[in-house]
């Protein structure tokens, strides 16, 4: 027996199929005697929930359903009603057998469930979690980052030149003043995004100043007394306080546990699920037709 098919997933995409079938083939004999009915019941709205939600926990389901205020339950039944109404409406129609776009959806559902259940079924252990580490150990460098403060001159309210001598101006002011970190808001006009930034990595600080001048700052050396500049941004002048910084390193695991845990958690549950999925194709006989309207010319 090929190994994938001995997976709790494996059974579950071939048991399941074949009970899907079943249970589309007695339905579909029940709609014909009474296909002008919409039952709603409990089942078929935590079936109605998990479907929406793509999460398919029937205790997480239950709760919600349990817990809706009177109004959230009648808009519940009505989004049920509609879709079951519009759904029998395509089936009456034959969209199921000739529409594509059916049939995407309802491979989709399968890929959701299973998804969703190979996830919840899967568990790494610390010998797998560690392993992981290892061969990914790129993937979680932590990034270099600075903590500083800053005081902005605004070029479009000043004009460039104007903005660049005020910021000269008052950077010999701030440092005869010895003005601290936390009295930078204080001084200069109001910037767009922060005044503090706080272990913030180059990639946010040029998102927020420029290229250019997030690497000036990454140049700069840490020291809480000085502030330095005028920088230019694409937005104005600044002065800046550095006062912290950290270099780029690889963390230890315990650093990175959480994430590392979810990163390998949900990639062991894809080939889980591929491999599943493969067993199933296998199950099936593949007759291959001619393809093409003429013979290949590179035969």
């Amino acid at each position: 027996m090929p190994k994938a098919l001995k997976d709790p997933l494996g059974h579950f995409l071939v048991l399941g199929l074949a009970l899907f079938a079943l249970f589309a083939w007695v339905t579909r004999d029940e709609a014909s005697s009474d296909d002008r009915v919409i039952n709603v019941d409990r089942p078929a709205l935590l079936t109605h929930i998990q479907y929406h939600a793509r999460a398919f926990s029937p205790d997480a389901a239950a709760a919600h359903l349990d817990g809706m205020p009177e109004s959230e339950l009648d808009r519940l039944i009505d989004s049920f009603v509609r879709e079951e109404a519009l759904y029998r409406e395509a089936l009456s129609l034959g969209m199921d057998q000739t529409d594509h776009v059916i049939k995407h959806r309802l491979v989709q559902s399968i890929e959701f469930i299973t998804d969703d259940l190979a996830l919840r079924t899967t568990e790494v252990s610390d010998d797998e979690l560690e392993t992981y580490f290892e061969a990914n150990r790129e993937r979680y460098r932590i990034e270099p980052t600075v903590t500083f403060t800053h005081v902005f001159f605004n070029s479009e309210r000043h004009g460039v030149q104007e903005a660049r001598d005020l910021a000269a101006e008052k950077l010999a002011d701030l440092n005869r003043n010895r003005v601290p970190f936390a009295d930078a808001p204080g001084h200069g006009d109001r910037f767009l995004y922060l005044v503090n930034y706080v272990e913030r990595t180059e990639d946010l600080v040029a998102s927020h100043f420029g290229d250019e001048m997030a690497g000036a700052v990454f140049a700069l050396v840490a020291d809480d007394a000085n502030w330095v500049g005028p920088l230019a941004s694409r937005y104005g002048q600044h002065l800046v306080l550095l006062t912290g910084r950290t270099v780029e390193r690889n963390p230890e695991l315990a650093e990175v546990e959480a994430r590392l845990r979810a990163d390998a958690e949900r990639e062991t549950a894809q080939m889980r699920r591929d491999a599943a999925i493969e067993t199933l194709v296998g199950t099936y006989e593949v007759r291959r037709q001619v393809v093409r309207s003429r013979e290949d010319p590179g035969e």
